[in-house]
């Protein structure tokens, strides 16, 4: 069952699936619907990837517009939510560096208006190489330090056609879900994930990918530790 009416989620990492360290989903707002003001305790800091439609954000007692791209983080008592205020669907990943995560509901603040705040990263802002020498492979980071992020580093991958990650690996696990396009394993493990299909890396396993399709393939990654 969805947790708040309107807003469908679909779980990509979590306790559920015996993961220990990744609480990771795909949340649709319908029209007219949203999540209530709440806060995260337990060291769960959230973050929230925009995917497509915009949103009414509201974070830090902050009304911000948010768009496909940007992407907000709440540290654990930062409260904040978010409600469709438009006639299309919108969705986010949502993600957090445990599972399962701890919520406290919370009356609705007095909100200030803006148009900016250092917890929103906004599209395509921090866009560079993946690994340098390695043509075709962005990487878009999406939270991390330098949104205030403690304990969570995101970031799109985009892979040119023709194109792949280098295989590497974490001492942790890692969730990556594809947005676009299909992501061929170039690992040990071979597979392919198709458009809205993810994988959780094991701590410790190889993982890499490449694109062997006509159109760039956007992939989401999700580490529970800070960017290094």
């Amino acid at each position: 069952m969805d947790r708040y009416p309107g807003c469908p989620r679909f779980a990509i990492a979590g306790a559920d699936f015996g993961h220990t360290s990744l609480h990771v989903g795909d949340l649709s707002y319908l029209p007219g619907y949203g999540v209530p003001h709440h806060y995260h305790t337990g060291g769960a800091e959230e973050t929230q990837i925009m995917l497509e439609g915009e949103l009414e954000c509201w974070v830090d007692g902050k009304r911000i517009t948010v768009y496909p791209g940007d992407t907000v983080t709440a540290p654990p008592g930062i409260g904040h939510a978010f409600h469709n205020r438009t006639d299309k669907t919108a969705r986010m990943i949502t993600a957090f560096p445990l599972t399962p995560p701890e919520t406290t509901h919370i009356d609705d603040p007095e909100l200030e208006d803006a148009t900016e705040h250092a917890a929103i990263i906004r599209a395509d802002s921090r866009r560079s190489a993946y690994v340098a020498g390695i043509d075709g492979v962005d990487r878009i980071e999406l939270s991390g330090d330098f949104s205030g992020a403690k304990s969570t580093y995101t970031y799109f991958v985009d892979i040119q056609p023709g194109a792949a990650m280098p295989v590497e690996t974490n001492g942790s696990e890692t969730a990556v879900w594809v947005f676009a396009g299909e992501a061929v394993s170039v690992a040990s493990h071979k597979y392919t994930l198709a458009t809205d299909d993810g994988a959780v890396i094991p701590s410790g396993d190889e993982y890499g990918y490449a694109n062997e399709g006509d159109g760039v393939a956007r992939l989401v990654v999700v580490h529970p530790f800070i960017n290094r």
